[in-house]
């Protein structure tokens, strides 16, 4: 639940004060240096309670975002953060991003695969209600008619096209004939 709830704080011990908004796990640990000017990764965790990977990442996060000074490539229980002084910003106002999770890179690109399974189907469906509607039809007027007909939701390859012909011939949709031609199969 405060992984998924924000604060706004007001940053008042700078040159220039800030109101800043990030998530409640950030918050936790940024008021950890009202008492002190540098902690470790362990005195923060000890103080928040957050287990380490969700520490690392929020302390990540906000030493990239210049609040923090510490060296993120390699963050370890011992490792010093502490509060960055001569933090500057043109914005008064604005906001900590968070570090996206790892698995979002697993989740996109099980998405892109998912996308391009969707797109061959879709490019199959049109292939199959082209040549029911001619019955026969030369290679490159075909992939030429896929196009002109799929472009409006996406701009598909002449690879990805042949393709799906190909799996059309393997499920006896279509078969080829003389001369680089089509006919479809009723």
């Amino acid at each position: 639940m405060y992984n998924l709830s924000n604060a706004e704080i007001r940053m008042t011990h700078l040159d220039r004060s800030y109101f800043v908004t990030m998530g409640t796990y950030q918050m936790a640990i940024l008021l950890q240096f009202n008492d002190h000017q540098q902690l470790t990764i362990s005195e923060i965790e000890e103080a928040t309670k957050l287990n380490i990977k969700e520490l690392e990442k929020q302390v990540i996060s906000l030493i990239d975002a210049k609040f923090l000074l510490g060296d993120t490539s390699n963050l370890a229980s011992n490792s010093v953060a502490s509060i960055n002084f001569d933090y500057k910003n043109k914005r008064t106002k604005f906001k900590v991003p968070l570090l996206p999770p790892k698995e979002a890179s697993h989740d996109s690109e099980s998405s892109q695969k998912a996308v391009e399974e969707d797109r061959k189907f879709y490019l199959q469906a049109v292939i199959v209600r082209i040549m029911k509607a001619r019955k026969k039809l030369k290679h490159n007027s075909l992939i030429e008619e896929v196009i002109t007909q799929s472009k409006q939701r996406f701009l598909p390859s002449i690879h990805i096209i042949k393709k799906c012909i190909e799996i059309l011939i393997d499920k006896q949709y279509l078969e080829r004939t003389s001369n680089d031609e089509y006919s479809y199969i009723a």
